[in-house]
């Protein structure tokens, strides 16, 4: 499943290409409550959740951009969840590798969240590019950079 992991989260991610996003009450049913994590779910499980948690973040930052102003607020935030998605990333090559009755599994399991973020991203991206990043190369960078580490 590791590269299972890698091949559902690679589609995930190569959304952030466009720098898109994510409502997070679309995700909301999917994502972990604290007693899930209670419970004991496998290391695999919650490293999946707690990526499409990092990308729901990522879209809750993006969707508050309206003006040059709230564009440079949110570039210290984006420089920070550039560093979690690279943790988290490092984090799948950690992972046990999983059955293929798994790897079916967690597909089944996530891929609806995966492909909304993805055409969620998408959709925010092209917002912010028509709007040329409010005027903010700052925000321009940022989201190159979380691009960039993603891809590797």
């Amino acid at each position: 499943m590791m590269n299972g992991v890698r091949t559902v989260w690679g589609a995930a991610l190569a959304a952030l290409a466009a720098a898109g996003g994510l409502r997070a009450q679309q995700v909301a049913p999917e994502l972990p409550t604290a007693r899930e994590a209670e419970e004991n779910l496998p290391p695999e499980e919650l490293h999946i959740r707690a990526g499409i948690i990092l990308l729901a973040k990522v879209y809750n930052c993006l969707s508050r951009v309206e003006d040059h102003e709230s564009a440079q607020a949110a570039v210290p935030v984006l420089v920070r969840l550039t560093h979690e998605l690279q943790a988290w990333g490092r984090g799948v090559a950690t992972l046990p590798p999983l059955s293929a009755e798994m790897k079916v599994t967690y597909e089944a399991r996530y891929m609806a969240a995966i492909r909304r973020l993805n055409d969620n991203l998408r959709v925010q991206g092209e917002r912010l590019a028509v709007s040329e990043y409010f005027g903010s190369q700052d925000l321009s960078a940022a989201l190159v950079s979380l691009f960039l580490s993603v891809q590797q």
